[in-house]
């Protein structure tokens, strides 16, 4: 991604779940536009690989690790990325699960709790942590990472998964209509099945082909095309969008 938004330049930039997928891209996108990033992940070596990969071309970032389901690990983190890369201007908000296809009559409370605590608990926490740091920046910015599944109905989503990406978008809703007020924009960004390198071990190609038949576009995204809007809802472009939620998902959202 070309650099086409000069005020991103030397802004500090968190970015969760950045060791692989829409996270991974996201955090490469802000460092080609100058930003500083802290890739903060659970997967050490992966977020550690990121960072290589953005230092190596020419960037700035740290690799940051961090649970997000543990207050103290996040608390810990943020200030990590605020001491050491001189604040905190825009959060990102990637880390995810999806946990595994089930009736709710079928699934084990443990499997609910462990999707929900990841997905909602864990933006919660990074949101929280991260507030009075983004008060402090001129233009700040929270861009969590949702899901179609959070805005439609599918027998193929899991309904923890689908019932915690819901509650992200609300969560964004609600820091959007508290936080403007301080400057701070909160939106988030809904996929739908990307092609990361985990969707592409994990599915055959005729899953693929037929998810992709159900897009108006006939295919599927590139994490790549994630975080260009994610990179877009942080840039001044993006000033007074507020409680939005972009549907990075080729239409399907209309079907």
């Amino acid at each position: 991604m070309a650099a086409v938004y000069p005020e991103l330049s030397g802004r500090v930039v968190a970015v969760t779940g950045a060791a692989q997928g829409i996270g991974a891209c996201t955090a490469r996108a802000f460092a080609q536009q100058g930003a500083k990033v802290a890739a903060l992940d659970i997967d050490q070596p992966g977020a550690a690989e990121v960072v290589r990969q953005i230092i190596a071309a020419g960037g700035k970032a740290i690799a940051v690790a961090v649970d997000v389901t543990d207050e103290k690990s996040v608390q810990d983190a943020i200030a990590r990325t605020v001491s050491e890369l001189g604040g905190l201007d825009v959060l990102v908000t990637s880390a995810g699960g999806y946990g595994r296809l089930a009736n709710v009559e079928d699934m084990p409370v443990e499997e609910w709790d462990k999707t929900v605590a990841l997905n909602l608990r864990g933006t919660f926490l990074c949101c929280k942590s991260a507030i009075a740091h983004l008060k402090k920046s001129p233009a700040g910015r929270i861009v969590t990472i949702s899901s179609i599944s959070g805005r439609t109905i599918s027998s193929s989503t899991s309904p923890a998964y689908a019932a915690s990406k819901a509650g992200v978008i609300q969560l964004t809703r609600f820091l959007a209509f508290t936080l403007g007020e301080h400057g701070i924009t909160c939106n988030s960004v809904a996929p739908i099945t990307t092609l990361t390198p985990r969707v592409k071990a994990l599915r055959t190609p005729e899953n693929i082909a037929q998810i992709s038949a159900q897009v108006p576009m006939k295919r599927l995204p590139d994490p790549d095309e994630h975080a260009r809007v994610v990179v877009f809802l942080a840039s001044d472009g993006a000033s007074y969008l507020n409680g939005m939620v972009m549907d990075t998902n080729g239409g399907k959202v209309m079907m």
